[in-house]
């Protein structure tokens, strides 16, 4: 039986079951590709609700999946308006009831990503083959997209990933979010990123202590199921 149709509308607002919220998420993923043209819009992002659905949607239920357990159920209401938390989450069960969880969480969404990422995406989608961010910029005089190989030099990808990382931290903890607020940072990475690369690349973000500014930030990369948790210092306090 095929799947009832969903779209923004589904969450919006919603309070859903976690495991619920997450199905349709990636419901609606599948839908999206289906469609005509539909891997060419996840790929451009091109409309509001395929950027929704990859930089927000995608990661909360990753963050979802990732906190959903045994002594812990998790209902998540996501707003798509301009509030300062794109989510909120209440959880139930043992682990709140001993205190090792919270019954109600703000959460917000952000993405990192490089500047040139867009035109990395354009370009493959116009020509089937791009040479990643590090060597790409439009011709002012032809309009066109122009991209040269890169070489990556030892930890180099890993350096870049920390400090984009990094640049959304300083960017986020520069506003105001209430009190135990949650980060979920998407890290959107150039081309293949191995393990090692990625575990690198969290211990210099780490080793930084640019994160304190939320109780806790969740990291994600979700083309390849990579993920951390960096916590803040009043769960870190608690803790010892």
């Amino acid at each position: 039986m095929r799947a009832a149709r969903v779209d923004l509308s589904t969450f919006d607002g919603q309070l859903l079951d976690g495991l619920e919220f997450c199905r349709k998420v990636y419901d609606l993923f599948d839908q999206t590709r289906r469609q005509a043209e539909g891997i060419a819009k996840l790929r451009l992002r091109s409309t509001k609700s395929e950027k929704r659905l990859l930089e927000e949607l995608i990661p909360l239920a990753r963050f979802v999946q990732a906190r959903y357990r045994e002594g812990r159920r998790i209902k998540v209401r996501w707003f798509s308006g301009s509030q300062p938390y794109d989510a909120i989450l209440w959880s139930s069960g043992g682990l709140v009831k001993h205190g090792m969880a919270r019954r109600r969480q703000l959460v917000e969404v952000t993405t990192s990503v490089h500047p040139n990422d867009y035109l990395d995406r354009q370009l493959f989608h116009a020509k089937g083959m791009s040479w990643g961010v590090k060597r790409i910029w439009r011709n002012q005089k032809t309009k066109e997209i122009v991209s040269e190989p890169y070489v990556y030099r030892n930890d180099e990808r890993s350096v870049d990933l920390a400090n984009q990382i990094l640049g959304r931290l300083k960017d986020k903890s520069a506003k105001r979010y209430p009190s135990g607020t949650v980060l979920i940072v998407n890290c959107d990475s150039d081309g293949l990123l191995l393990e090692d690369e990625w575990d690198k690349a969290i211990e210099m973000v780490r080793d930084a202590q640019q994160h304190l500014a939320f109780r806790e930030v969740f990291l994600v990369e979700t083309s390849r199921g990579y993920s951390a948790t960096l916590w803040g210092p009043a769960r870190q306090r608690r803790s010892q």
